[in-house]
């Protein structure tokens, strides 16, 4: 090859390569303007599911880590927030878990909003889903009252589809005809499994035991083991409780109760997160008896039963594990804050090879949407839907005097008999509780203002429900006639708004760089779908 013809070839690898660097920065700007875009999560009104900026916190006692969300102020970027990378703390904290205290005033890391990618326009192709995490404009004016912008990307999850009508009781979700006002017409959201999966809050873990000694642990109330031994005495939680095995002996039954009470600090099966917790000021607990009871069951000897209890309101649920086979039994209370019952009936039973063996079985029952649920090694055993009674509930939404049964607050048991056994690994869980105010006037989806939704129109709310600026609160209605659009009622978003679905954590809420104060390393450990 003489040298100009390499001269030339070489000009052309250049020109190619050029127009390829060109060519992939005009299919990325494309595909990001069509396809995909990314978003960051300024705030938690979605946390746990999507985080905003947080500070993360490891237990020096149970070694239970959790987050507590950061306010932050949002940078003219409308997206981006303005983060330190270090913050005092304002208040007190406690670990959910075991109620250690962290002290305020401290100085602690402040952590990067979760980055997300959003599937644009997927809305133009096929209808969104009750339960997706959707984008959208916000249906709030600007600073320009006359002239609205609508810049603001808001995230939070659809639970309200048009037409119909949507109220919030005892932090669930109903739907009804459009219009409706009679509470006979409410049916419970029950969400679905993939939804629901991502939106249980952790009550208690009986593996993160604290092991600090009196002198070394900052309390404000000394720890015991919530998990009460009762009646016979052969169930054995190790000395003062702080075994993560718990062993069952004998033959006389003996049974295991949840004291919700045992640590006040870590505010137990009532609607607390810790996550809000700079913000609990005031609050007043609410119960939330939605849970999931789930153990590692393992029978070295005997043929007798072992029973996993939940109740909610005046019923009771057992899941009952015999060799080779779970029952689903349901009762009447008699008597709150008991399990004193009525006769049991059986609801469902099913035969299962893995409970006829020694091998170690995991067992999860579920009471949540008015959906009871068995699961054996994480398959679906048995599930029972019954109804709520919705006129009872409307009722104590509407009058402030007006209160649910006194055993709203629910209690969880396990029993055994008759057999040598362990059980480990046992987790307690609650499920989302979504508010609604009574004395707020401005709040949506409450009996005395359901939110009727027209075709087009839809209702969002934030998995955390006790700090979101979600549709229940919003004063705003939609007015933009030039652009051909109709008057929309506040507290709806407009079909016109909707960007697209969250599907995505790309860059999850990061860690600081070594030896400095810069939060940008990912958390590629936390990186997943969003549901």
């Amino acid at each position: 090859m003489t040298e100009t013809a390499a001269k030339r070839q070489s000009e052309s690898n250049v020109k190619e390569t050029i127009e390829s660097i060109l060519v992939a920065f005009i299919l990325a700007f494309i595909f990001r303007a069509f396809v995909v875009e990314a978003f960051v999560i300024p705030t938690g009104s979605m946390a746990p599911s999507l985080y905003g900026a947080h500070m993360r916190f490891r237990c020096p006692d149970c070694g239970t880590t959790f987050d507590v969300g950061y306010s932050t102020r949002q940078t003219d970027s409308s997206d981006e927030p303005d983060i330190p990378a270090a913050a005092q703390r304002v208040t007190d904290y406690h670990c959910p878990n075991c109620g250690y205290r962290f002290n305020r005033g401290e100085i602690q890391r402040v952590r990067f909003g979760d980055r997300i990618l959003v599937l644009k326009y997927l809305y133009l192709f096929e209808k969104p889903q009750r339960g997706d995490t959707v984008v959208f404009k916000a249906p709030l004016e600007s600073h320009h009252p006359k002239d609205p912008e609508y810049s603001v990307n808001y995230i939070k999850r659809l639970v309200g589809i048009g037409p119909e009508t949507v109220v919030l009781l005892d932090g669930d979700v109903y739907i009804a005809p459009f219009g409706s006002r009679d509470p006979a017409k409410f049916k419970i959201w029950r969400k679905p499994s993939h939804v629901q999966d991502v939106l249980w809050r952790g009550v208690y873990d009986n593996d993160f035991i604290p092991h600090l000694t009196d002198n070394d642990r900052a309390r404000d109330h000394e720890w015991k083991q919530p998990w009460e031994a009762l009646g016979s005495g052969n169930w054995d939680t190790g000395q003062d409780g702080r075994s993560r095995i718990f062993r069952f002996s004998g033959d006389t039954e003996g049974s295991l109760i949840f004291n919700a009470n045992a640590n006040p600090d870590a505010h137990a099966l009532t609607d607390y997160l810790v996550y809000d917790e700079w913000e609990h000021r005031g609050w007043e607990p609410r119960p939330v008896s939605d849970l999931k009871l789930a153990c590692t069951y393992t029978r070295s000897a005997g043929d007798g039963p072992l029973r996993l209890q939940l109740t909610k309101l005046q019923d009771c649920f057992t899941a009952q594990v015999t060799r080779g086979k779970i029952t689903l039994l349901r009762s009447k209370l008699s008597k709150p804050g008991s399990f004193e019952a009525s006769s049991e009936q059986t609801v469902a039973e099913k035969s299962l090879a893995e409970l006829n063996s020694s091998a170690p079985a995991r067992i999860e029952l579920m009471n949540v949407d008015y959906r009871v649920t068995v699961r054996i090694n994480g398959n679906e055993a048995i599930a029972f839907e019954y109804d709520p009674d919705v006129g009872t509930l409307w009722k104590h939404a509407m009058d402030a005097s007006a209160r649910l049964d006194p055993f709203a607050y629910p209690q969880v048991r396990i029993t055994a008999a008759s057999q040598h056994c362990t059980v480990e690994h046992l987790q307690l869980a609650r499920d989302i509780f979504y508010l609604n105010n009574r004395s707020d006037t401005l709040f949506w989806g409450n009996p005395s203002r359901p939110s009727d939704l027209k075709a087009g129109e839809y209702f969002v709310l934030g998995d955390n429900s006790f700090i979101s600026g979600d549709a229940r609160y919003w004063s705003d209605p939609v007015e933009l006639p030039k652009e051909g659009m109709p008057y929309v009622e506040s507290g709806r978003v407009p079909e016109q708004f909707m960007l697209g679905k969250a599907f995505f954590v790309y860059w999850p809420a990061g860690y600081s760089v070594p030896s400095t104060s810069v939060n940008i390393v990912p958390d590629f450990g936390d990186m997943r779908f969003i549901h």
